[in-house]
């Protein structure tokens, strides 16, 4: 009890104290008018200050409260009516209005009155011993000044290229300077603390190496359907299909990271990369959506229509013009919204401004939004053809009879479809813990629960489908098969062999014979006194 009070003490004490450091005395505003409740809480201008969100002035006794907890505080490198000479340091007069534009997360707000949606701070701020101090139009094209007082820079060699100082890390202001005909000139610039960069690569080394580690038991899973022939039909054939885009995606996606680690990116080929991600880890959740379409429709009883009618080669094609044409059209929409040049918006991709991959609600939209309704499309057929199998099983007594075919082919069908919902599983765990990643990215935990499991993704899969005992008898089965056909052969050969050696000798045995006899015609004719041109 008096340790759990303690740190209630505790934390009261530290939370009032980082108050207080937060605010400042430039910050701070006078409360003591306010509306006082029983419960220590202040009203002041319609705003609610808690008890840890004030403080007393030791030196005047009043009550002051920390106005950048409750509105958007920016810093502004000289008092109004003043701007920033940067070559002499000092500030100067100006009649130009203080007045910089005010962005939100897609452009310009119309309209909008900085000095109305900002509590503003006078002078420069404090860099720490490991920063400089620089003005932001030597190292940036542009900057924006967003209206939660944050300042995004554009850096056009970082990935991603907009990188964020908050209030504490820069000053905004008119600057004033001369230019080579000694005319005065004024700009919108800003001082910024600026540090060398601190990428860590530890997660996205993590990340490729597990993905890249996936990728080896995907591999596997296809070389082991792809060898045996009584793997290789639909059902094997679209699970292929399913497994080299997944492993595609995969590729590419550890590629672009291992890209970034050693800084060897540029912007374009990071679009280019998104796009190519983004196309095959789509068309993988198509593939697993036609997996859920199939067995469906094997269970589904539908004879006789056109889909029924074909081979399992056009099914196939059929399979493919959809799990990859509609990836392709979805690419093909991105892209032209991304070189639409269309002014920014919500519905945009915005990749280019964003770095690599997609981000924020891009990344809800145009990757989550399909495979959300992918993922209930997909529990609705499984739903359905779990309610049809029941049916069978209550219609139908000769599927009893373990000695009927039909209850042979049902009952595999059944572990078919247990075989996919295990794979929708797995790729729906990765999928929810992808969302909770981009709700959350501040929270590195996750990302190193989403990193491991990209592993596992490649490793269950090939225990799901590879490590049965079924394709252990086919590949013990092929295997023999293999060494008794390279014996035949090497019997044939054999054969052959011995064969073309008594062929040989027993054309040796007539051409000696022949010259025996020719032998002895020539020396009968020299008996006779014939010609020996004869011979």
């Amino acid at each position: 009890m008096y340790n759990k009070v303690l740190i209630f003490i505790l934390v009261f004490v530290t939370r009032t104290f980082s108050s207080l450091q937060l605010c400042g005395k430039e910050n701070s505003m006078d409360i003591s008018r306010g509306t006082h409740l029983s419960n220590g809480d202040v009203y002041f201008h319609g705003i609610k200050y808690e008890k840890s969100e004030y403080y007393i002035d030791n030196q005047t006794g009043v009550e002051k409260a920390c106005i950048c907890s409750k509105e958007s505080c920016i810093r502004k490198c000289c008092p109004f009516g003043l701007g920033y000479d940067f070559r002499k340091k000092v500030c100067v007069n100006t009649t130009e209005p203080f007045d910089p534009p005010v962005w939100n997360d897609y452009g310009v707000i119309r309209n909008a009155n900085a000095s109305k949606m900002f509590h503003f701070t006078f002078g420069k701020h404090n860099c720490s011993s490991s920063e400089l101090r620089i003005r932001i139009s030597q190292v940036a094209p542009h900057h924006h000044l967003k209206r939660d007082g944050n300042l995004y820079i554009e850096l056009p060699m970082s990935i991603p290229p907009w990188t964020v100082r908050g209030p504490d890390k820069y000053c905004i202001d008119t600057f004033v300077y001369e230019d080579e005909e000694g005319n005065t000139k004024t700009q919108l610039d800003a001082l910024v603390c600026f540090a060398e960069p601190s990428f860590d690569p530890t997660s996205y080394i993590i990340s490729s190496t597990c993905m890249l580690i996936s990728c080896v038991f995907i591999l596997a899973t296809v070389a082991v359907y792809a060898w045996l022939p009584e793997l290789r039909n639909l059902h094997g054939r679209v699970l292929m299909a399913y497994l080299l885009s997944l492993f595609v995606g995969f590729l590419f996606l550890a590629t672009m990271q291992i890209l970034l680690i050693i800084n060897n990116v540029t912007a374009e080929c990071c679009l280019v990369l998104t796009f190519i991600i983004y196309f095959f880890l789509l068309s993988a959740f198509f593939w697993l959506n036609v997996m859920s379409f199939d067995i469906w429709w094997t269970f589904s009883g539908k004879r006789g229509l056109s889909l029924e009618k074909l081979s399992t080669r056009a099914r196939f094609c059929a399979y493919a013009f959809y799990a990859f044409g509609v990836p392709t059209a979805l690419t093909i929409i991105m892209a032209g919204l991304e070189f639409s040049g269309l002014p920014a918006h919500p519905l945009l991709p915005n990749i280019k401004h964003q770095g690599c991959f997609l981000f924020g609600k891009s990344k809800l939209l145009y990757f989550y939004g399909p495979i959300v309704a992918l993922c209930v499309a997909n529990m609705l057929f499984f739903i359905l053809t779990a309610l049809k199998i029941a049916q069978i099983r209550k219609q139908t007594s000769v599927l009893k009879s373990k000695e009927s075919t039909m209850h042979d082919q049902h009952r595999n069908d059944q572990q078919r479809l247990l075989l996919y919902v295990k794979l929708f599983a797995v790729m729906g765990i990765n999928w929810l813990l992808e969302v909770i990643s981009a709700l959350y990215p501040d929270a590195d935990y996750l990302w190193r629960y989403t990193d491991a499991y990209n592993v596992l993704i490649g490793l269950i899969t090939f225990i799901i489908f590879v490590c049965k005992r079924k394709i252990f008898r086919l590949m013990k089965k092929r295997i023999e098969e293999s060494i008794h056909r390279r014996k035949s052969e090497v019997g044939n050969m054999r054969e052959f062999s011995q064969r073309d050696r008594t062929d040989w000798r027993s054309c040796h045995n007539q051409r000696a014979s022949l010259d025996t006899i020719r032998s002895s015609l020539c020396v009968d004719t020299d008996s006779v006194k014939t010609k020996t041109t004869q011979c």
